[in-house]
């Protein structure tokens, strides 16, 4: 039996296969693009998890029994071109779980978002809170969980999700409006001007990617009986930094930065359409999660692995 992650080569998915590996399990990368990594231990299958023949293969041919569904277009993607956002977050949900129906896939984990949520007036919320999104992302994550949520009381399958913040780690490449934050942080470690497209005072919910591993790794090995909740909002760095502050921790760390702010209309839009503050309370009763990461480890740990993977 093997572990299937979609969106395998990115780097979530690259940095939880090395976990899984470490654990003992066999692991099946599944992504359009190559790793970046080399991980020798690791299978990969290139494949579009919106081509219903080439999920059903790759869930069939190697006897998956656990799946880690990362596999998405994010919040700009989609909006510049929802219909592809429909194919790939929407229809590609439906082919996983559909592979899993099939061929008896025990438990799948989903990514979801705050972006599920949308506006609410107190800008708090929890696993209750109705979702309205605003955006395609978001719709389609709230269309993926009730969707596995579908799957688990009709089929079965043990199907289970996180409500990740924005993440923040080195070597995330996909774009989204959140992602003004680890730009940053490189642009002053590569020496290079950058122009934050948010205003000085922006603040979103951010974990680091560390956190963020720990985080699906616990969710998976927690046993069914304590998961009663099915899909988590999971906390985030307490306060939330605004770009300004997160602006002051990079100059504790580095001389000579050049960062500005210049607020982006339709970015500013999206990034206030979303929660505050996500209250992980049932996460923490149900199994066990904690936060370990502040902001000035964030940053710190950060930079140190940056210049690990920079290095000569």
């Amino acid at each position: 039996m093997a572990i299937l992650i979609t969106g395998g080569s990115g780097f979530i998915g690259s940095e939880l296969a090395k976990d899984l590996l470490q654990k003992g399990h066999q692991v099946v990368l599944f992504d359009m693009a190559s790793p970046t990594k080399e991980m020798k231990e690791v299978l990969f299958v290139r494949g579009n998890i919106s081509n219903w023949a080439e999920v059903i293969n790759v869930v069939q041919q190697y006897n998956i029994d656990h799946i880690f569904h990362l596999a998405a277009m994010l919040s700009a993607q989609c909006e510049a071109n929802p219909w592809a956002a429909m194919q790939v977050n929407g229809m590609g949900i439906y082919h996983l779980l559909e592979a899993s129906r099939l061929f008896g896939v025990k438990k799948v984990v989903f990514t979801s978002s705050m972006g599920a949520y949308g506006i609410v007036p107190e800008g708090i919320v929890n696993d209750e809170t109705i979702q309205r999104p605003q955006t395609m992302y978001g719709v389609t994550k709230v269309f993926g969980e009730l969707l596995g949520l579908y799957y688990y009381r009709r089929y079965g399958i043990d199907f289970r999700g996180i409500r990740f913040p924005q993440l923040v780690g080195p070597g995330i490449k996909s774009e989204g409006y959140g992602q003004y934050i680890p730009k940053m942080i490189v642009a002053a470690l590569k020496g290079i001007p950058f122009e934050a497209w948010v205003a000085p005072e922006t603040s979103i919910p951010v974990m680091y990617i560390k956190d963020a591993i720990r985080c699906l790794l616990e969710l998976f090995e927690a046993d069914e009986h304590q998961i009663r909740t099915r899909i988590y909002c999971v906390g985030q760095i307490v306060p939330s930094p605004t770009a300004g502050i997160l602006l002051e921790e990079i100059r504790k760390n580095v001389k000579d930065v050049s960062i500005t702010f210049k607020p982006d209309l339709r970015a500013m839009e999206v990034l206030r359409s979303i929660p505050r503050k996500l209250d992980d309370q049932n996460a923490r009763a149900e199994w066990n999660w904690l936060i370990h990461y502040g902001l000035k480890e964030m940053v710190e740990d950060f930079i140190e692995e940056f210049n690990t993977l920079h290095s000569p």
